[in-house]
């Protein structure tokens, strides 16, 4: 907590790929232009559309500076060719992936990866280092980062690494509701051999119990607790499968968000006297603050609030959520308590 944190995605290509440098330098070169075009757009309402102008001008420069082999050059020349007869939109976008992902190549890349995670998977399982595969799975937020059908693809390797008897999953679903809970029933016999955790869970009643049934468990944030479909869907979590978090430097509790209405003041744990951090921008940032708006490590007591009041338990319900939901974590993953 003693400095902000720093942004975390560069580009769409970390995403698919995951944060190993040398496996995204191994990468197609077709996943270069479109990633990178935006990276430096913050703030820029032009990033949030599929293919943009500046996509166009930046894959052009890209694809002079492509590689020299020719299957990556020709990938990207996939983009810049789709981009400037399409004119954009989900039509041009939908072309692009179709186009991409039938190269044996992008697949192969996919598999490579795949094959990567299972070595270090199996080298950290026997330092006895790893405690879960995550987190994974789908994000249709954020398609200006990643795609939706080279998440499929990727998810669908993720998944491959389940095992009975092996670490459970992270999983992560936003906006991709249907298609998130379908590939995991899909893989049901992996999925549920494994177990894991749906964290920063948003979705509906209908959702929840087809997650519930597939053996998996449920995470709850400040993301998970914005409305008040969102406060009844969280009250059905059954406290046998729920598990509480803050996923931060993000999905604080706001005081826009309907569960916000069940906030108190932090308190200490060890001594119960309430914590008297003030909230400071994080330019002013000092010892003793906390950063304004930005989810922190001491706000899972934020989201215990929400939750337990959700619940209608209020304050005196407190004590039984979050035993049940630390006992559930520490089973899940092994954890010493």
């Amino acid at each position: 907590q003693t400095e902000p944190f720093p942004p975390l995605y560069s580009s769409r290509v970390s995403h698919f790929l995951g944060s190993d440098t040398a496996a995204l330098m191994r990468a197609p070169a077709f996943l270069l232009p479109h990633a990178h075009a935006e990276s430096d757009t913050d703030g820029d309402t032009e990033h949030r559309r599929p293919v943009t102008r500046r996509s166009k001008r930046d894959s052009r420069a890209r694809a002079r500076a492509a590689r020299p082999e020719p299957e990556p050059c020709a990938q990207t020349l996939v983009v810049v060719r789709l981009a400037d007869g399409g004119g954009g939109g989900e039509e041009t976008l939908a072309a692009i992936e179709a186009e991409v992902l039938a190269r044996p190549s992008v697949m192969a890349a996919i598999e490579a990866h795949a094959q990567a995670l299972r070595r270090l998977l199996s080298q950290g399982r026997e330092e006895g280092l790893v405690a879960a595969i995550g987190e994974c799975g789908l994000d249709y937020d954020r398609l200006h980062f990643c795609p939706r059908l080279v998440q499929r693809a990727g998810f669908a390797a993720q998944l491959g690494l389940a095992t009975e008897g092996g670490p459970p999953l992270f999983l992560h679903s936003r906006a991709a509701r249907g298609e998130f809970a379908a590939m995991c029933k899909e893989r049901r016999g992996a999925v549920g051999a494994a177990g894991g955790v749906v964290h920063s869970f948003d979705g509906d009643a209908a959702e929840l119990e087809q997650l519930l049934s597939l053996g998996l468990e449920i995470g709850i944030n400040g993301c998970s607790l914005k409305t008040e479909a969102n406060l009844a869907v969280a009250a059905r979590v059954p406290l046998g499968r729920l598990h509480l978090e803050t996923d931060a430097p993000w999905c604080g509790v706001r005081r826009t968000h309907a569960g916000a209405s069940h906030l108190r003041p932090l308190r200490h744990a060890a001594t119960g006297a309430v914590c008297g951090w003030a909230e400071e921008k994080k330019e002013r940032w000092r010892r003793g603050a906390t950063v304004k708006d930005r989810g922190e490590p001491c706000h899972i007591q934020h989201v215990l609030q929400v939750v337990s009041g959700a619940r209608g338990g209020g304050e005196e319900g407190e004590a039984e959520v979050a035993a049940a939901a630390f006992a559930n974590s520490v089973r899940v993953f092994g954890l010493a308590s």
